[in-house]
């Protein structure tokens, strides 16, 4: 090797050595931002720090305990509890981030889960933040107003919790990362139609029981910016071009179907709209043909 190579050599390690210290003394930049009235999260949110370990085997499909360590709220640190459905023997698996409703843990939707993982399709559900093992703190809309003028809120960061569930799916070596949608039902809906809107790698998204808060913009009060920023209305044109796919029941009394498609006719095609006769608030079975053919939509398998 003559010397002009060995010195082309030498360079191209010097290089990449301080690129390696750099990138480790160099903090990350923050992924957060709170403008006006918009919420975002960059696409780089750092390593993702997790443990995984076997719970219960099936026929088709293993579920775990999964847990993530997330960002801090007030300085607290955080982790998120989940449950992870991982059918057995296959590669590239297209998988879900479900987000259960306000109040309801990981065990929530267990049978929707088993009945999906018995289909092929991964998903990860977690307890949000204030329920089950993940626990914590969850104030009230007026308190985490008061919170968003200092500090990172409670509502942003489910949204966060939201896209780095995206980042463990993604970090699997079994799990095909360009075919994670999110799946909400009722406020984790919500959560799941911001977070889809501010992440163009997820492929699409479908709600269960969910409506924005359809907040006025021109409204002068000073909460008015923060509750814009949590509103789903504000957000789901963003989703274009990725499907967007809501299910209903005909008699919810909790958000009215009229509600739901206030938001949903703010989207943009591609979409589609399921109304299940004679259901209340949250899945039920008649929802599921209308699922299964939805899933196969976006994830085209």
């Amino acid at each position: 090797m003559n010397k002009t190579k060995k010195r082309l050599i030498s360079i191209v390690i010097a290089i990449i050595l301080i690129a390696i210290v750099v990138y480790n003394i160099i903090p990350a930049k923050n992924p957060y931002q709170f403008q006006g009235n918009t919420l975002s999260y960059s696409e780089n949110r750092g390593s993702i720090s997790y443990e995984k370990t076997l719970k219960e085997e099936k026929d088709n499909f293993s579920i775990y305990n999964i847990n993530f360590k997330t960002r801090p709220f007030l300085d607290k640190e955080a982790r998120i509890y989940g449950l992870l459905f991982l059918p057995k023997n296959k590669k590239d698996i297209p998988a879900i981030i479900f987000l259960p409703a306000g109040g309801a843990g990981k065990e929530s939707r267990i049978l929707l889960l088993t009945m999906l993982a018995n289909k092929g399709y991964a998903s990860l559900t977690i307890d949000q933040r204030g329920i089950g093992q993940t626990g914590g703190q969850y104030p009230s809309m007026e308190q985490d107003y008061q919170i968003s003028t200092q500090s990172e809120p409670i509502q942003h960061l489910s949204v966060y919790d939201a896209l780095h569930s995206f980042d463990l799916l993604s970090d699997l070596n079994v799990i095909d990362k360009n075919n994670i949608i999110m799946m909400g039902e009722s406020m984790g809906g919500r959560y799941a139609l911001i977070a889809a809107a501010i992440d163009k790698r997820i492929k699409g998204v479908i709600t269960i029981s969910t409506a924005g808060y359809h907040i006025d913009q021109s409204d002068p009060s000073p909460y008015t910016d923060y509750l814009v920023s949590i509103d789903p209305d504000h957000y789901i044109n963003k989703i274009f071009p990725r499907n967007v796919i809501f299910f209903h029941g005909t008699n919810d009394s909790l958000i009215s179907p009229n509600s739901a498609k206030q938001t949903f006719n703010l989207a943009n095609q591609p979409k589609k709209f399921y109304l299940a006769e004679g259901c209340t608030h949250g899945y039920c079975d008649k929802m599921q043909s209308g699922l299964e053919e939805s899933l196969k939509l976006i994830f085209g398998k």
